[in-house]
Order: structure tokens, then sequence, then C-alpha cells
């Protein structure tokens, strides 16, 4: 068992900690179409992330008592798990797509968190990557990473946006 003390002064740290490398990440982002290019969703996110982590440190400086948390092995191990998951999903992106890697990666990770229904495991994973799919490439204009050896997203349907009309064509 270890005792972790000040757990809301770290959080609050780690999490301005992100907020920054968000911005540093996609500082370089492509000018996407009008204003609300590729990076000015994740930066939306990185402020509010922000604005909240700095909620957090004050109250955290506010309070009297220290906060702290027992951390048991098992617990660890599930975290560094999850971490090990994502890095595998950040890494297996550029050679697999997004497609294919966010349907491992969500289908790996219900497994990991307990789901043991091979339907539920498909038909969640893929259904979410492909709204996630079109939510971006056809409403948001983001383009998302496309495997070079196994080329997935070209057989998806096309889907039109037309913006006059507010719907899917």
């Amino acid at each position: 068992m270890v005792d972790l003390r000040h757990t809301d002064k770290i959080g609050s740290g780690l999490f301005l900690a992100l907020a920054a490398g968000i911005f540093v990440v996609t500082a370089d982002f492509p000018q996407g179409i009008g204003e609300t290019g590729p990076a000015y969703y994740p930066r939306v996110l990185a402020a509010l992330l922000a604005g909240f982590a700095l909620l957090q440190l004050g109250w955290s400086l506010k309070r009297d008592g220290v906060r702290s948390h027992e951390i048991d092995p098992a617990a660890a191990k599930r975290v560094v798990g999850a971490f090990l998951l994502v890095v595998c999903y950040v890494l297996l992106l550029p050679w697999f797509g997004f497609v294919l890697t966010t349907v491992g990666f969500l289908a790996v990770s219900m497994w990991y968190s307990g789901v043991r229904s091979p339907l539920r495991l498909a038909a969640v994973a893929v259904g979410l990557t492909v709204l996630l799919y079109y939510v971006f490439v056809v409403f948001l204009r983001v383009p998302l990473p496309e495997s070079p050896l196994i080329p997935v997203a070209r057989y998806l349907p096309s889907v039109v946006w037309a913006p006059s009309l507010g719907v899917l064509h």
C-alpha cells in the first residue's frame, strides 16, 4: 500500500500540464475552413480542463485538511493497464488508421473493463467508431489518419453535409 498525500493538488497539476500539452501539440495543426480549424475543439476542451483544474487547485488550497488516498497494488495495476492501452492506441494509429485502431482499442478496453459478450463488444466498438468517424470527417471536417496498410475508411458509405438545409443526405 502506498499513501499518496495532496492528491487534489497533484491531480490539478497533472490536468494543467495536460492542457498545456494540448496547446503545444495543436500549435502546428493545419489551418481549417473558417475559424474552427482542427486545433479549435481540442483547445476549447483544454481551456475548460485548465479552468476546472485551477478551480480544483483553489478549493484544495482553501481547504484546511490534506487529502490523501491509499493505493493498493491491484488498483495501480488497473491504472497501468489502461495507460498501456492508450499508449498502444497512439502508437498503432499511424499504421492502422483511425477506424481499425479505434475499433480494436474500444473492443480491448471493454474486454479489460469486464464486458464479455462478443456481440456487445463488436456492436459498440464498430458503432461508436463509425459514429465518431462521421462526426469528425463529415460534420467537423477534420481529417483522421488512414491506414497505409489496410485503407478501411474508403469503404465506408459517403455522406454529404448540406449546410444550407442543415441535414445529412
